[in-house]
């Protein structure tokens, strides 16, 4: 590669902790996200890193678990400000 050639190489910010919140955490049946400005994805995965759970939300929204076996699983949001990963336990 030239020096005149650039890579589209994605930059990914991580979003400061304590900015964005799951609660309740422990779920039974949903879990609300607070702090997301605008929109955002989140993909709930399991600890085998396979998508169980993906939907774009908007504001603090509701998002039911409740198909999701008893278990611990990551939730990654991604909004315009970052990502973000946090546990997320099901009961």
């Amino acid at each position: 590669m030239s020096h005149s050639e650039s890579t589209n190489t994605p930059t990914h910010h991580t979003i400061k902790k304590g900015t964005i919140s799951l609660y309740p955490n422990p779920a039974t049946d949903y879990f609300q996200v607070s702090g997301i400005e605008d929109t955002a994805s989140i993909v709930i995965s399991d600890l085998y890193c396979r998508v169980l759970i993906k939907k774009q939300i908007v504001g603090d929204e509701n998002i039911s678990v409740s198909s999701l076996r008893n278990g611990v699983y990551i939730a990654k949001i991604t909004s315009a400000s970052g990502i973000i990963e946090r546990k997320l336990v099901k009961q």
